[in-house]
């Protein structure tokens, strides 16, 4: 406890070096979160601009597909398919692609 009493009092010997430092320290980490918090906002927004404007979140592809990429292991876009998909309440639309 002493240690602390000596080392609290050391630090308020010189006033305002103690205030600049803690208010540089106070700064810095507040800039950092600012900028991290806009890094990750400016992600998220990249991230659902990509989705969106593609592919989605989910492909509905047949099986083999991703074994053997060819025209051939494509299914076709039927009407009952689109219903089926639709009736999901996340679903919004439905985009045929080749």
């Amino acid at each position: 406890m002493k240690n602390y009493k000596m080392a609290w009092r050391n630090l308020w010997r010189n006033r305002r070096r103690t205030i600049i430092t803690a208010a540089s320290v106070f700064f810095a980490i507040f800039f950092a979160l600012l900028m991290r918090s806009l890094q990750l906002g400016s992600y998220d927004h990249m991230f659902r601009n990509i989705i969106e404007s593609y592919t989605g979140y989910i492909q509905i592809q047949q099986e083999d597909f991703w074994d053997n990429k060819i025209i051939a292991n494509v299914f076709e876009f039927t009407p009952a398919l689109e219903t089926s998909v639709l009736t999901d309440v996340n679903a919004k639309a439905v985009v045929p692609r080749l």
